[in-house]
């Protein structure tokens, strides 16, 4: 397990990285707000980073749902080419704590766009029942 904090530009952060309980790589991040004090770092090592870390992996136990990829066609190779370049010109993600957080966060961004689109359908669902039971009530005046 490490823990490394820096200055995102506005916030101290505190990046976690552990080994998971499949053995796979894990990370998650933790607000500090102002800079932290020695005292106040170990004070969250030894009470809080356990819960944080149990949070993160609830979250991506619940993530965890299978995602069906698409395959890719074959490519025109100056399309192709023209790509590999626009790649070249995009700044890299520099460590493995941030590719998996990258990932968590595209699996987190899915599962509210279904919750959302479940939402929205069962509200739909709902007027349209009220709808039909103002319907009768018209019918069978009052």
């Amino acid at each position: 397990m490490k823990l490394t904090i820096y200055f995102d530009g506005s916030y101290w952060c505190g990046l976690i990285e552990y080994e998971g309980v499949e053995g796979d790589y894990r990370a998650c991040k933790y607000l500090f707000g102002a800079e932290p004090k020695a005292s106040e770092v170990e004070e969250f090592i030894v009470n809080q980073m356990d819960h944080v870390i149990y949070l993160n992996d609830q979250k991506l136990k619940k993530s965890s749902n299978k995602i069906s990829v698409k395959k890719e066609k074959k490519k025109n190779p100056k399309k192709m080419q023209r790509e590999i370049n626009r790649q070249k010109k995009k700044p890299i993600l520099s460590t493995k704590a941030q590719q998996s957080m990258k990932e968590a966060q595209e699996q987190f961004k899915l599962i509210k766009r279904k919750n959302s689109k479940e939402r929205k359908e069962q509200m739909k669902r709902e007027q349209f029942l009220l709808k039909q039971e103002k319907k009768l009530q018209k019918k069978r005046g009052h």
